[in-house]
């Protein structure tokens, strides 16, 4: 069993096991579908329990989700502070840069570029 929380903001929809979650609401799922897999690797339910993680090995996904395979960065299609959360969790200094080309968003970049020179501080 584990347990997912819907991190969009609006209303998501799993149809396979009938589930409809409400921006933040969390549910217990028995067993994790492929659709509840595709979610958790999109980034439109977060998981709660990480002892039972559903790995993206699982899905045979090659890339992180918002590093796609052109060497750019896409938090464009998060909101702000779900983007700044991931960035939280970058480690990778040429992901990091490849953001901060592509990103327009003041709040985004500063937390892009902090996390750029933690990274590249902590390489000297």
């Amino acid at each position: 069993m584990i347990r997912i929380k819907n991190v969009r903001p609006g209303l998501l929809f799993v149809s396979d096991i009938k589930l409809m979650l409400r921006p933040g609401q969390v549910a217990e799922v028995e067993t994790p579908t492929k659709s509840v897999k595709r979610l958790l690797a999109s980034g439109h339910l977060a998981q709660i329990d990480e002892a039972k993680s559903v790995a993206a090995e699982d899905l045979n996904v090659g890339h992180p989700t918002d590093h796609t395979t052109d060497g750019t960065c896409d938090l464009s299609r998060l909101s702000a502070s779900q983007a700044i959360a991931k960035v939280a969790e970058m480690d990778d200094p040429e992901r990091i840069r490849a953001c901060i080309e592509s990103e327009r968003r003041r709040s985004v970049l500063d937390a892009l570029t902090k996390k750029h020179e933690e990274i590249i501080g902590g390489a000297e």
